[in-house]
């Protein structure tokens, strides 16, 4: 009866909690308890029907939440592959406040392991996880080995048509997301940060007249997956696109990495929404679908930039995590919480526990009471 007693008040705490994470050092067993199912630390499940009941219960309360407006969890996931005992190779070891994962360095042929874990990272904590590369060229990523890309795109698959063949590689990207049962596509947009090529340019909008190549691509990607309830996000340098195009795309992903204060950071936001331009040139509803990202390739250890200067009081006297608590927590000028933050190579974030800083920054910027849910878009 000791260790039932210990169970139940763990399993009540954990409904209690809505962004927590499955830490178990160990296995809790009921031998001598009729009709009760084991618990299995989560790291080692195999199927969603291992589950207890209150576990259940806990996920499919997780799961409603992600569906409300609230600040969003996001992260380039690096590393991933879901084996051993380290849970930063694994997608569902991931706070559960995190709503979407971008692939960084996986670009298909899943193991078995990983499908496994895609599918309680999906099914079990309502995450979203898209295929992601930079695109700056047709067929990067995607041309076979041995292929020259024109020849292969567009020659071979577009008939001697660049555009046929910006059609097939992004049909070619979507095969993929739909055999893998993955969420969409993360566009990685650069041109002005040095990848530039025949579907990236500085010089012309993403448009029907402007970067036509870049328009068709997304345009048939937005065709394919927006039906099924698949999404397309670009990240890097959105605010290339028209407004027409963003309507197409789900997500305006910032890489507002070195930003060293409140104000430069929210200025980035406004830049890419607006573009100094009027409202009607302004990307689609680009205050509720604007996301911040860190960079933990470099700065991990201290929850993003080192030097970072909070206009919160309460936030400037932390040691470490300024950036990433002001950015969850930030206000859009229309009154409203960011819709999002992330973290390039957010595996890296272990520094006095996994996934210390994004953890806390989503716990922050979700902490609100049930009367004020109109903060969050």
């Amino acid at each position: 009866m000791k260790m039932l007693k210990y169970a139940l008040v763990a399993a009540m705490a954990l409904a209690s909690v809505a962004c927590s994470k499955w830490t178990d050092d160990e296995r809790l067993t009921f031998d001598n308890q009729k009709d009760l199912k084991r618990a299995i630390p989560f790291i080692e499940l195999t199927s969603a029907d291992q589950l207890t009941a209150e576990q259940q219960k806990y996920y499919s309360e997780l799961r409603a939440w992600k569906q409300t407006p609230h600040v969003r969890g996001f992260g380039w996931f690096g590393g991933w592959t879901a084996k051993g005992t380290d849970p930063q190779k694994y997608l569902r070891m991931l706070p559960d406040s995190v709503d979407i994962v971008s692939l960084w360095g996986t670009h298909g042929n899943l193991t078995e392991a990983q499908k496994t874990d895609l599918k309680l990272f999906r099914e079990v904590k309502g995450g979203k996880v898209l295929l992601c590369w930079i695109i700056q060229n047709l067929g990067d990523q995607l041309t076979p080995q041995g292929k020259n890309a024109t020849d292969y795109w567009v020659t071979e698959k577009g008939g001697g048509d660049f555009l046929e063949g910006v059609k097939a590689y992004a049909n070619a990207i979507c095969d993929t997301i739909e055999k893998y049962d993955l969420d969409g596509f993360d566009l990685d947009y650069e041109p002005g940060y040095g990848h530039s090529g025949n579907m990236a340019t500085t010089t012309a909008w993403i448009s029907e007249t402007g970067n036509v190549n870049m328009y068709t691509f997304i345009k048939t990607l937005y065709d394919r997956l927006n039906p099924k309830g698949r999404i397309v996000v670009m990240d890097g340098e959105p605010y290339y696109m028209d407004r027409a195009t963003s309507k197409m795309v789900s997500y305006y992903i910032y890489q507002a990495y070195d930003e060293s204060t409140t104000a430069r950071a929210l200025q980035k936001l406004e830049n890419g929404g607006t573009y100094g331009y009027g409202e009607d040139d302004y990307l689609d509803n680009w205050e509720g679908k604007s996301f911040l990202t860190l960079e933990f390739q470099k700065y991990s250890k201290t929850g993003g930039f080192p030097r970072y200067t909070s206009s919160n009081p309460e936030i400037q006297k932390l040691d470490a995590g300024r950036q990433i608590m002001d950015y969850a927590t930030m206000l859009m000028p229309n009154g409203k919480r960011i819709a999002g933050i992330g973290t390039y190579h957010m595996e890296l974030d272990t520094e006095g526990g996994s996934y210390r800083f994004l953890r806390q920054a989503l716990n922050a910027g979700n902490r609100v009471s049930d009367t004020q849910k109109a903060d969050f878009q």
